[in-house]
């Protein structure tokens, strides 16, 4: 029976899907390898091609030198038979215990962002959370990553501290914030917000923080969001109201006009002067650019602030008054605005 046992382990190892421990074979006797190799000769095995036999060790265990058909991946496993399938999966498992690094922007690694922090790389934390974040990568840490990413650009970009989003300018004679802002394709109200200043005015060698980079507004209709992006990395997120019976269209719109304070031309009919109460506008407004069968649509305030998070409007883009202030200073006439479902 013990012939039979050992001619089978023969056979599996010609199959080429088989590892076996070698120190299996010191047991066998001297007669009996000669019938194996008898065997072995009958069938032609590729297992003596020395190009198609690869032998490997493990040093480091002190494992005994392994032996496999062609195309297998070998790794020691004791002395058990183990499937080169199950081999290749311990052997994705276990290389050198690392981790790929596609798959570590798949998960909230605090480790290296409390290390990031604590080296003051508030920029690199701010752009890994911004990826996962934006790109939905960990669902269920959603709230959790945008609370950190509000309170790291309430100093990158919200604050008049130094930053990697931004230039720091040295205000010269004969300068004023809007040809300053025009130098640097921003708002001056932007400039203003982001310096904590009470106004206008500015002073020679006054020190301005102007962010640098491209504005982008990712509109999310099902999930009553607005995001405002810097050069694609995550800025602000705002609730927002949109159009009942689904009338905000979709796709990317470029900005018409910008107005404070905006009168409304009613698609019902009427003219209603900022200050109106028939006037639903709020504060602000960012219009959009005409597409064929679309007019009229754009960003604005309002005066129902209980309609954000509902779809209510007439296919406008609703925000509470405060917020669309803030994105106003920030969207420029070469913003790009996307809306999605």
């Amino acid at each position: 029976m013990l012939f039979f046992k050992e001619l089978l382990i023969v056979l599996i190892i010609l199959n080429g899907r088989c590892v076996i421990n070698p120190s299996f074979i010191k047991k066998i006797t001297l007669n009996k390898i000669l019938l194996f190799i008898f065997v072995l000769l009958l069938v032609h095995s590729r297992l003596f091609s020395l190009n198609s036999t690869h032998v490997y060790a493990e040093r480091d265990r002190g494992a005994h030198i392994l032996l496999a058909g062609n195309d297998d991946i070998i790794l020691y496993k004791k002395d058990i038979i183990v499937s080169s399938d199950d081999l290749k999966n311990d052997k994705r498992k276990t290389s050198n215990n690392k981790e790929p690094v596609n798959e570590k922007k798949d998960r909230l690694n605090i480790g290296i962002i409390n290390e990031y922090l604590k080296e003051g790389k508030n920029y690199e934390v701010r752009n890994y959370l911004s990826e996962i974040f934006l790109n939905k990568k960990i669902p269920e840490k959603q709230n959790e990553i945008k609370e950190l990413l509000d309170e790291l650009n309430s100093e990158l970009i919200f604050s008049v501290k130094p930053s990697e989003d931004a230039v720091m300018y040295t205000v010269q004679s004969g300068d004023t914030l809007t040809r300053i802002a025009k130098q640097f394709n921003t708002n001056y109200e932007l400039i203003v917000r982001i310096n904590k200043k009470p106004d206008s005015r500015i002073n020679v060698g006054e020190r301005l923080k102007i962010l640098k980079g491209k504005i982008k507004v990712l509109i999310s209709k099902n999930e009553f969001t607005l995001t405002l992006l810097l050069n694609d990395h995550y800025v602000k997120q705002y609730r927002i109201g949109t159009g009942r019976n689904n009338k905000t269209p979709e796709g990317a719109f470029e900005v018409k006009n910008k107005m404070k304070n905006p009168t409304w031309y009613s698609p019902y009919g009427g003219v209603y002067p900022y200050g109106d109460e028939k006037n639903i506008l709020g504060t602000r407004w960012v219009g959009f650019k005409e597409k064929e069968n679309l007019a009229g649509f754009g960003i604005h305030g309002t005066t129902l602030p209980e309609s954000i998070g509902t779809a209510s409007s007439d296919g406008c883009v609703r925000m509470k008054n405060e917020d669309v202030e803030e994105v106003y200073d920030f969207i420029t006439s070469d913003t790009e605005i996307i809306i999605q479902k």
